[in-house]
């Protein structure tokens, strides 16, 4: 088996010395891998389906709104009250039952994207944000053994980072919505 060029131990050990600290630093790298998984399905999804098919997106409410509120919200506010509700809750609710983290992962995963289904979105947007909700409870599950306020905030920090970069690309890219 090949060898990671980073020591795992090591790494973990100086996570573990600055717990906040390392739950933003894990949280901005997987923010940041989400949002690059994103984008491959959004330009995957636009190359293969029409517009009708994708369907809508949960962000269609801010239309209209300006750059200070559309910031506020998907960086600010969603991550923070979205992390309490899609991974806070039900991660901490089925370990206190003792449920596997893979079912755990899964279970946050679908409630997440079933939250952000419910304002109208389509199967595109469905499907990202399953895979979000994944990532953000990967970070969450992965930050738990320092304390549920570093799983805490590296789930927020993650969706955080994620929302603001793709916030950033869809200002660049205006079409790509």
């Amino acid at each position: 088996m090949p060898q990671l060029p980073v020591n795992l131990a090591a790494l973990r050990a100086r996570m573990a010395a600055r717990p906040m600290r390392g739950a933003m630093c894990l949280g901005l790298c997987a923010g940041a891998v989400n949002c690059l998984v994103c984008i491959l399905m959004l330009l995957a999804a636009l190359a293969l389906f029409s517009q009708e098919q994708l369907g809508g997106s949960a962000s269609a409410s801010l239309k209209g709104a300006g750059m200070a509120t559309i910031f506020w919200t998907v960086v600010v506010w969603a991550p923070l009250f979205e992390t309490i509700i899609g991974q806070w809750l039900p991660l901490e609710v089925l370990r206190r039952y003792r449920v596997r983290t893979g079912y755990s992962l899964l279970a946050s995963a679908a409630l997440f994207s079933l939250l952000h289904v419910m304002g109208g979105s389509g199967i595109l947007h469905a499907s990202m944000t399953f895979i979000a909700g994944g990532f953000f409870a990967a970070s969450y599950l992965t930050a738990r053994s320092m304390g549920v306020a570093p799983a805490y905030i590296a789930a927020a920090t993650a969706h955080a980072c994620s929302n603001g970069l793709l916030l950033c690309l869809s200002l660049l890219f205006p079409g790509l919505e």
